[in-house]
């Protein structure tokens, strides 16, 4: 609620201009009455032609121009419900971006998604029915009451009575369908989640025959869903009928005691349609009010799940005070000092003292079995995650003591899971360097062996990219993606197995290359095939989160047992013994 606030406070000239705009209106509904009692009692009963147009014609310009008013506060709080959501997104999305692949996992994508769409689109329909409809119900309720009394002060008893009926009954109606309200957008959450999973992986469900599975899985999340609108639904069904109700016996009581006092000509015909009509409008305004006050618990539920996400601290931050100055002139890139992580939560460090060095104009490879943690070396060198103990330096300086920003300038990356954004292969290409020339993205392309499958296609480089690039198989994806990250000319490389998806025939191509292209850079791959490292200057062997050897490769199979179980596994005595 304080980020609602905090714009709010910002917005107090529309927020005025919205709360004047509903005192016109309030006044210009509340003259409709009042001119047609004095048509009645005036015009109609005193067969006065001129009167009944004279009034009429006043009646028609109040209505018009209350219709004006109502038009322009309609606009404003739209206005200002689009800049709340815009505010909020934006808000919500630079939060995303400092928060720590852990922090983010804790949420879950789906429900980040709904949290950045479909929460704020509840928090903007509420904002619009709440200044619409609830904040001219007390000027209308108080107005109406006022001028209830002041056309018959004896009646004026019977719309405070059916107030305050109609008062309890919307407590109950609160208190009934809130609890209901707060557990929906959770079940959106699920539905998201559920429906987000069985598109991503079509696929495997079919290739399983999971169909049926599936099927009754998103069955139930639907109907859960479903039940909780259902009875949302059903409450406000039970509660029309009342309304109606209270509405039917206020207006029996209005023309009993009027018709009663018109008989004692105490006031006349005309002011006992004027009370019936403040007194419907009364119960209307308080109906409509009802309706969207069971809408607030929802909008509350989305703004604490909003503020969930702005008042996490992230883990990790820039160190404030001045920035290190970084020496590019030290051919030592990356250092690894007595290196040791875990997860939060695990029993044993994933990593635990690792120290290496990755040199300028040289290749270092990290090669282990499944769960070694060398992707989780990548992640380190990115600050994805920091670490427990030890020190990790970029060109002399700990990378703690780094800006994230100025960390990743300095290095390129290409993940384990090739990943391509909708758009074109230029604009993917350019995600490092914007400022690219085409010349620059097929000198990339080519050396990533791209270039050949690019320039086959109709439209080239400007060639569509689907979402997640699923119209381009696994081994043109790593190619754009490596394309990508050499486009971007960084000092530091890291390939993270980002060569898994390359027949062997591209695989040497790309690494001769590479080879030639990578002179005046520190090269970091991490691989799970001996073949795309064998030419590594360093090979660093991980077994259960330590260094089980370091050299080149012939140096490995004679003294890395580690190594050489990896070696035979994957290459025959023939190849083994040529090396």
């Amino acid at each position: 609620m304080k980020y609602l606030m905090q714009f709010l406070g910002s917005k107090k000239k529309i927020l005025f201009g919205i709360l004047f705009i509903s005192l016109l209106q309030s006044f210009g509904t509340l003259l409709v009455p009042y001119f047609v009692a004095e048509i009645i009692d005036v015009g109609i009963i005193g067969k006065q032609v001129p009167v009944i147009v004279r009034i009429g014609l006043q009646m028609l310009a109040a209505a018009g121009i209350t219709a004006l008013v109502s038009l322009w506060g309609s606009y404003l709080c739209a206005d200002l419900a689009a800049m709340t959501g815009k505010y909020l997104r934006e808000k919500l999305f630079d939060k995303t971006q400092l928060l720590s692949v852990k922090q983010f996992n804790h949420f879950g994508t789906a429900s980040m998604i709904t949290r950045a769409t479909g929460d704020i689109t509840v928090i903007q329909q509420t904002m619009i029915m709440v200044t619409q409809m609830i904040l001219p119900t007390p000027l209308v309720a108080v107005a109406a009451v006022i001028m209830t009394a002041a056309v018959s002060p004896g009646l004026v008893y019977i719309p405070l009575i059916a107030m305050l009926v109609f008062l309890a009954v919307i407590y109950l109606l609160f208190r009934t369908a809130s609890p209901i309200s707060r557990t929906i957008q959770q079940r959106v959450d699920t539905v998201n989640r559920i429906v987000r999973e069985s598109i991503v992986g079509i696929r495997v469900i079919r290739a399983f025959d999971n169909t049926a599975y599936e099927q009754k899985r998103t069955d139930d999340a639907f109907t859960e869903y479903a039940d909780n609108v259902i009875r949302l639904n059903r409450t406000f069904a039970a509660f029309n009928p009342l309304v109606w109700a209270i509405m039917g016996l206020a207006m029996g009581a209005v023309v009993w005691f009027g018709g009663d006092l018109v008989l004692r000509e105490t006031i006349q015909v005309g002011s006992i349609s004027a009370v019936t009509e403040y007194t419907i409008m009364m119960l209307m305004y308080l109906m409509m009010s009802a309706m969207v006050l069971v809408m607030l618990p929802r909008m509350t539920a989305c703004l604490d799940r909003i503020r969930e996400v702005m008042d996490m601290e992230p883990e990790i931050a820039d160190a404030p005070g001045p920035q290190a100055r970084l020496d590019s002139a030290d051919p030592r890139k990356i250092v690894f000092r007595d290196v040791s992580f875990s997860y939060k939560g695990a029993e044993k460090p994933v990593l635990e003292g690792l120290s290496f060095v990755c040199e300028q104009g040289k290749t270092t490879a990290i090669i282990g079995g499944t769960g070694s943690g060398k992707s989780t070396i990548a992640g380190l060198m990115l600050r994805l995650y920091d670490i427990r103990k030890g020190e990790i330096l970029l060109e002399g300086q700990d990378i703690r003591s780094l800006k994230q920003h100025e960390l990743r300038e300095h290095i390129s990356y290409v993940p384990q899971k090739a990943f391509l954004f909708s758009g074109t292969i230029a604009d993917n290409l350019r995600m490092g360097n914007g400022e690219a020339a085409p010349e620059e993205l097929r000198h990339a392309a080519g050396i990533a062996q791209a270039d050949a499958f690019i320039s086959s296609l109709e439209q080239g480089y400007d060639s569509p990219v689907a979402q997640a690039g699923t119209n381009f198989s696994g081994g043109q994806k790593q190619r754009l993606c490596i394309a990508r990250a050499l486009v971007k000319q960084a000092p530091v490389y890291v390939f993270d197995d980002s060569f898994s998806a390359l027949d062997y025939k591209t695989d040497a191509a790309l690494r001769s290359a590479l080879k030639q292209e990578m002179r005046h850079a520190a090269v970091v791959i991490i691989a799970q095939r001996i073949s795309t490292i064998m030419d590594a200057d360093q090979i660093i062997v991980l077994d259960a989160g330590t260094i089980a050897g370091t050299g080149r490769h012939e140096e490995l199979l004679e003294t890395c047992s580690v190594y050489k179980e990896i070696a035979e596994s994957q290459l025959t005595e023939k190849e083994i013994s040529r090396t």
